[in-house]
């Protein structure tokens, strides 16, 4: 995993895994049909990350059915603001 905010000014960092969080809506199998029960997950899967240079993004994402297309879209990045931006002084 890269950062996007360092991707795009070419700088390298090392990316940390922050926090995991899941919503818990509760599903279950729709009807079996031909190939089996799709599994419509909504349940939304963010991972919040920080690089080594500050930067912080988030990634969102649903657990894709192995039946259909359902969940197999791009996961969305979310860039957030960094942290030393809220000290006052510091310049990137």
């Amino acid at each position: 995993m890269t950062c996007p905010e360092c991707d795009a000014r070419n700088k390298t960092s090392i990316v940390y895994l922050r926090n995991t969080k899941r919503t818990d809506l509760g599903f279950s199998a729709s009807k079996p049909g031909t190939g089996g029960p799709h599994l419509h997950d909504p349940n939304m899967l963010t991972e919040q990350y920080e690089c080594t240079n500050g930067h912080r993004f988030k990634k969102d994402m649903r657990t894709a059915c192995p039946k259909c297309t359902y969940g197999h879209e791009e996961p969305v990045v979310t860039i957030l603001t960094p942290r030393h931006k809220y000290k006052p002084g510091m310049v990137e």
